[in-house]
């Protein structure tokens, strides 16, 4: 199994037009779905930890000015790290695993859910969130694959789990194990309290920092010399 047969064959393009989007219209989108969310037992805790993510991960789209030399221009940014696999071992709630798909989808990653546990309630959550308009090649469900197959996917970047604190034990063993691009593990062992998602720094394990320089010294500051021998 791959992410190809997961998501489509557009999951490239449509994962980088996601991650472009900008922090506020995925949150301003997500959040419109917040009315609709199917509601779980633990629903009031629900209906106030999916807003205090969307409203952190908001105000991460700020760019940064950086110093740098006369005729260059630096800044520092977030972006969502890549493929993220979700799901719950038995314990796990629906408040918890809709925090973890809610924090890596608002920060510009692509998700795969897995319906290991709470599989009507995750398929629901996955409907609506598909329905408000977060693309299919963005999100997806999952129901019968095995763990073992969703944790080999070669191009997962980051795994986020709600699980007891002796599971993430053991998945952090799996994962060191693989081989290639290392994959980070951002698990939530408190099913009940959340007290991990409800964390500040929660949502910045779902992002990277990334740099963009723009130089034009080379060409003593004017932009039209770049055109010079373009047509020779």
């Amino acid at each position: 199994m791959t992410e190809h047969s997961l998501f489509g064959a557009d999951h490239a393009a449509v994962s980088e037009n996601w991650n472009r989007r900008g922090f506020a219209y995925r949150c301003k989108l997500l959040h419109a779905a917040l009315e609709q969310l199917p509601l779980a037992a633990d629903h009031e805790e629900q209906l106030r930890l999916i807003p205090l993510l969307l409203s952190r991960a908001q105000h991460m789209g700020r760019v940064q000015e950086l110093p740098g030399p006369t005729g260059e221009s630096n800044e520092l940014y977030l972006s969502g790290r890549g493929d993220v696999l979700v799901f719950g071992t038995p314990g796990a709630t629906p408040v918890a695993l809709a925090g973890q798909v809610f924090s890596a989808l608002a920060c510009g990653n692509p998700v795969i859910l897995s319906g290991l546990v709470e599989t009507a309630w995750c398929n629901r959550l996955v409907m609506l969130l598909h329905q408000i308009g977060v693309p299919r090649g963005v999100l997806t469900f999952v129901e019968n694959e095995p763990l073992e197959a969703l944790l080999a996917l070669p191009k997962l970047a980051l795994v986020a789990p709600v699980c007891a604190a002796r599971e993430q034990i053991l998945f952090q063993r799996q994962l060191a194990e693989r081989t290639g691009l290392l994959v980070q593990l951002a698990a939530e062992t408190d099913p009940e309290g959340c007290s991990t998602l409800l964390q500040p720094d929660h949502t910045h394990r779902f992002v990277t920092e990334k740099t963009r320089t723009i130089n034009t010294t080379a060409v003593g500051g004017n932009a039209t010399l770049l055109e010079l021998g373009s047509t020779a």
